[in-house]
């Protein structure tokens, strides 16, 4: 079974991905455990690096777990992107999406489910994480990370036993994979959920805070200003504790870390398809000093900015 042909099996035919065939050995294998909880298992070889553009219409949760193989993931619709690597697991508010992945040469195995918004309704815990990704997927405020973080021992064991399966009867085989991925499903929800409940008693946010923390972030995708905790904090009225709680929260990552990653990605794209100098990028994306910038874009991209220029037809 092809790729394409699981995304439509599960999505109504609401669903695709376009990868180069001959640069591509793949293995792939999908199964439906629940009407609303979709197992798709990928052992692919890649001859050569690649990009492969996908586009999927699902409401819900992407939950992903990366066992071999780099992969970028870069949203067509957002400024939004984010990498993965060995034994990572990732959680993923999904919508409508058009992805662009690179992968470089070599081995990927992954094993991923795909919860639609039906299940979180019927399943998951009441608390302000749920009503959150609950918020989300009615207004369309996607796409989102609830979660990236190594793999632990406990999930690497299940995901073996699924990955390893084998099992000639197939009835058995279907009732071990429907156990197994309703235990990883089980795992990754209680460990996503279980501080809610106990933050709760320490700090309380109501809707204006809500309101605030969502204008932080957008002012940091604005990339207008060269904000600072402090001064981002001061602009959304909220104290320093309160945003970086709230943003760990909500978005499951740090203002600091946020306004690094739109950075990065604002500057790559201006070195990808501008005119400008290298120097003129750090400049616009709030460095001082062009080695400073040129260090932290190595850091997070494993590659320098100038190499990146040389993708145009002309650099400086």
């Amino acid at each position: 079974m092809s790729l394409n042909e699981i995304i439509f099996q599960f999505n109504n035919n609401k669903g695709e991905m376009i990868f180069p065939e001959d640069k591509v050995e793949a293995n792939l294998y999908g199964k439906k455990i629940l009407d609303s909880l979709y197992f798709i298992k990928s052992n692919l070889f890649l001859k050569d690096d690649i990009v492969v553009q996908s586009k999927s219409k699902v409401d819900g949760i992407l939950l992903d777990y990366n066992l071999v193989g780099n992969v970028y993931y870069q949203s067509k619709i957002s400024n939004y992107g984010f990498s993965t690597s060995k034994n990572r697991t990732d959680i993923e508010l999904i919508k409508e999406e058009h992805t662009e992945s690179k992968a470089k040469k070599g081995q990927i195995n992954k094993i991923s489910l795909i919860i639609k918004k039906d299940f979180i309704y019927e399943n998951l815990p009441k608390c302000t994480k749920n009503d959150y990704i609950l918020n989300a997927l009615e207004k369309n405020l996607y796409p989102e990370l609830l979660s990236s973080h190594n793999t632990d021992f406990k999930t690497n064991k299940i995901l073996n036993e699924i990955y390893n399966l084998d099992i000639h009867n197939e009835k058995l085989k279907e009732l071990f994979l429907q156990s197994k991925v309703l235990e990883l499903l089980y795992y990754e929800f209680y460990q996503l959920f279980k501080e809610e409940n106990f933050s709760k008693k320490m700090i309380k946010f109501d809707e204006k805070d809500i309101q605030s923390l969502y204008k932080a972030k957008e002012l940091i995708f604005a990339l207008e200003k060269d904000y600072t905790i402090t001064t981002l904090a001061k602009k959304v009225a909220l104290n320093e504790f309160k945003l970086k709680y709230g943003f760990k929260q909500l978005f499951n990552t740090s203002p600091g870390n946020m306004i690094l990653e739109q950075k990065m990605l604002k500057a790559k794209k201006m070195l990808e398809t501008s005119e400008y100098s290298i120097a003129e990028i750090s400049n616009f994306v709030g460095y001082k000093h062009q080695q400073s910038f040129t260090n932290a874009f190595i850091h997070f991209f494993g590659i320098r900015p100038k190499d990146v220029m040389k993708t145009r037809s002309y650099y400086y």
